[in-house]
């Protein structure tokens, strides 16, 4: 039997947030980070600063985008 593709699958909270993660290249350590922004607007984050902190947080907003993309959340703003 074949895994159903993105589309066809039904995410939990936690596997979107893991596969934001590994779409975005971080490390399951730093899952806590995406979780904290996930329901968070984005007036409320942290801004880059341009001092390759790791992960950045534009690192960060690209997981956080794919898992809400996979629960099928509205973009934040």
């Amino acid at each position: 039997m074949s895994e159903p593709d993105d589309e066809e699958r039904t995410w939990t909270e936690e596997d979107a947030i893991a596969e934001g993660a590994r779409h975005a290249g971080l490390d399951t350590s730093q899952l806590g980070y995406i979780r904290a922004y996930l329901h968070e607007p984005r007036s409320a984050w942290f801004f880059c600063c341009s001092s390759a902190c790791d992960p950045c947080v534009r690192t960060i907003a690209r997981a956080v985008d794919r898992a809400r993309e996979l629960l099928e959340l509205s973009p934040l703003i």
